[in-house]
């Protein structure tokens, strides 16, 4: 009990809240079984209250356990329903404290009502199967097993059973609380790995919850909210990745952006940045790197490409955005080529694309300006 409290008070889990009332109703059987001993009351009300009060703790110390499992398997009971078991166990521990007339006869029906409520805790564990749940059914099988014999060994206190020997069943009466304790141990044991396991797995699951958080966070801060594509923050890490094989980089830019937000305003400037962006996506491989770098700039890292490979590509953008559609007019750009050699000056192709870029913008012409970094 002591030992529950603490833990429970440590780690204020509540699916050890019923463990620890479990054993603290545990101990207030054994402690008016000590009484009892000690005392021998001879007044025949106090003897029944007594019994009453063991036999009804030892009910509401195998009826929390099944709580317990439950909440182990996330089924949290309401007071309300606990407060009414304990009533019940209240109820029945008067029944058989006032219905029975010998100790013998009192152990016989606490042991038996043990017993069915020991192995229906063992079937609800494996139904449930909590996590851990082998070590938690392993120890109410053996102290429900024990229920059975202390079952059969008040029994035949009560009655004739010709198998069992009195040699027998005299010194297992006697000393039937040891095994009891031990195999109840092993309930408190399968109690902690089964908590062990629930916050393994919650922190395994916190953890992971954490990673698709951190990864979402990255991305929120690695792309552009209105077009869906990169931002500038990664065009430099791609561009060192993309040392190893070389890369062709196109800078793109806008012709008269701002002629078309100060004509049809800024929802249709909108409305172009992101139909560029989508006519971006439908010409380039998905392999290539396509970011939106700047107001109506756009830069294009293709790994492994010769700028001579990019005209074709770069001639079907043209006429696909040379036309209006059902929401933008048509869009006219700029675009500078460049290409980063193997273990070149990344900043030198940027630059070298950037300065391209603005040759054409400057010479009005459809022929890409390709730029040495």
């Amino acid at each position: 009990m002591i030992f529950l409290v603490v833990l429970y008070r440590a780690v204020h889990r509540p699916e050890l809240r019923p463990h620890m009332l479990a054993w603290c109703t545990n101990f207030v059987a054994l402690s008016t079984t000590v009484c009892y001993w000690i005392f021998r009351p001879e007044n025949y009300l106090i003897r029944k209250a007594i019994a009453t009060t063991y036999v009804s703790a030892k009910a509401a110390f195998y009826c929390l356990l099944i709580v317990g499992v439950l909440a182990f398997s996330g089924r949290i009971v309401r007071r309300r329903r606990v407060t009414l078991v304990m009533l019940a166990c209240l109820g029945y521990g008067a029944l058989v404290a006032f219905g029975t007339q010998t100790i013998n006869q009192l152990g016989l029906c606490n042991a038996a009502v043990s017993a069915l409520i020991l192995w229906s805790a063992v079937a609800l564990i494996v139904r449930e199967k909590p996590p851990g749940w082998s070590w938690l059914a392993a120890g109410f099988a053996v102290r429900a097993a024990f229920a059975i014999v202390e079952s059969l060994a008040y029994l035949s206190q009560v009655i004739t059973i010709e198998w069992l020997s009195p040699a027998l069943v005299g010194p297992y009466l006697a000393a039937h609380s040891s095994f009891d304790g031990a195999a109840e141990w092993m309930i408190v044991l399968g109690c902690v790995l089964t908590m062990y396991r629930i916050i393994a797995a919650e922190l395994d699951r916190s953890n992971r919850e954490i990673s698709v958080d951190k990864e979402r966070m990255r991305q929120l801060a690695e792309s552009d909210s209105l077009t869906g594509l990169a931002n500038r923050r990664t065009l430099m890490p791609v561009l060192w990745a993309a040392r190893a094989q070389g890369a062709s980089i196109l800078f793109f830019d806008l012709n008269d952006f701002k002629v078309i937000n100060d004509k049809y305003g800024h929802q249709m400037g909108d409305d172009c940045l992101k139909r560029f962006a989508d006519v971006l996506r439908h010409h380039f491989r998905p392999c290539d790197t396509l970011i939106r770098y700047a107001g109506d700039e756009f830069i294009v890292v293709a790994p492994g490409v010769r700028p001579e490979g990019m005209a074709t590509r770069i001639a079907a953008a043209r006429a696909h955005l040379g036309v209006a559609d059902d929401k933008t007019p048509a869009i006219k750009f700029s675009v500078g080529l460049s290409y980063l050699d193997v273990d070149g000056d990344v900043e030198a192709a940027v630059t070298a694309a950037d300065s391209a870029m603005y040759v054409q913008k400057r010479d009005k012409h459809h022929i890409v300006a390709v730029a040495s970094a």
